[in-house]
């Protein structure tokens, strides 16, 4: 389940009134079916690379089918986010689906009428998020040649844009660095190993 959100990545893309921002993901697997996800946001055209947002979750993941997990099933994703620049902090609950290959979980008007298959389902079919829909917010995780995506969509009838961004489909870079053990035994600056 969810084998393809581990490690390190990077993702640089458009947000809110910055050409570039530079989100930083970090995954770690917890135990069966549990990821841990943390997100630091910085805005690159600051000089010093101010910080937006910081968000740590948690994503429950639990297959519809205990033999078969990666068929698919639901996830419960519970988030604290601390934004840097509204200086708020706050707790949110999000409920989607998921598959071999993608992740896809959001915040609803009613978190009552999640635990309907129907309502989940509604996050992976195409369609506007706009006043009548009960979808405040989805995001998405895709895996695809070996490749991992991420995107955003916002409902800007019920969320802020500049505080909860909307982000396109845009790549992951994965993102490796070297331990200070690393550095010190191939050489600080050689960048060639």
């Amino acid at each position: 389940m969810a084998h393809f959100l581990r490690g390190n990545f990077k993702g640089f893309y458009a947000a809110g009134s910055s050409a570039c921002v530079r989100d930083v993901f970090r995954f770690r697997q917890l135990g069966e079916g549990k990821v841990l996800m943390e997100v630091t946001r910085r805005d690159m055209e600051s000089m010093a690379g101010r910080y937006w947002r910081y968000e740590n979750a948690r994503m429950q993941l639990t297959p519809i089918d205990v033999d078969e997990p990666r068929l698919g099933g639901t996830v419960q994703v519970k988030s604290f986010v601390a934004d840097w620049r509204t200086l708020t902090l706050g707790m949110k609950t999000q409920y989607g689906v998921y598959s071999d290959d993608f992740i896809t979980y959001g915040t609803f008007k009613d978190a009552g009428s999640v635990d309907d298959e129907a309502t989940l389902l509604k996050l992976v079919e195409d369609q506007s998020l706009d006043d009548t829909s009960s979808i405040l917010d989805k995001t998405t995780f895709r895996f695809d040649n070996n490749a991992l995506s991420f995107s955003k969509e916002v409902n800007a009838e019920h969320c802020d844009p500049e505080v909860n961004h909307a982000i396109g489909e845009s790549s992951l870079v994965p993102h490796h660095t070297n331990s200070w053990t690393e550095a010190l035994f191939y050489g600080i600056g050689n960048k060639s190993v």
